[in-house]
């Protein structure tokens, strides 16, 4: 299974399971956040977030007359998840949408490849989890 079939199996679970309105029968959440969250309402899906051994689900609860309000459930996932970034052969056209490889001496190739598998160690791979700056290719 991969890991978006795997969060998205666990992120519906959940989500049915509170909206029955029953605790999370997995994963480490703040039991205040979800009892202000019940009084608000049902849940509405979240976003999902990604660190190396972390999976958090985010259910929000709206309320129109104040915030709204966001529990989050962390669960840890069966391995460590690690993030790949677009490989620098790799050509993106952004005006037209399309991504596409590149052609390259062997050895260059060879280079390429290997700086991408150095990118799935844990101390290489930290660098990719929060906010990213906007990358520019010329």
């Amino acid at each position: 299974m991969t890991l978006n079939a795997y969060a998205a199996a666990k992120r519906l679970a959940i989500f049915d399971e509170l909206q029955a309105g029953h605790e999370p029968s997995e994963g480490l959440f703040d039991h205040a956040i979800l009892e202000e969250g019940r009084v608000k309402g049902h849940p509405q899906m979240g976003t999902t977030t990604y660190e190396p051994n972390c999976i958090s689900l985010e259910f929000i609860y709206p309320d129109p007359s104040t915030s709204a309000t966001v529990l989050s459930v962390k669960l840890t996932p069966p391995e460590r998840i690690v993030f790949l970034p677009v490989p620098e052969w790799v050509v993106e056209s952004i005006w037209q949408g399309e991504i596409s490889g590149s052609f390259h001496f062997e050895s260059d190739a060879q280079k390429l490849y290997e700086a991408l598998g150095s990118e799935i160690t844990a101390e290489n791979n930290k660098k990719w989890f929060g906010p990213q700056m906007a990358k520019r290719r010329e």
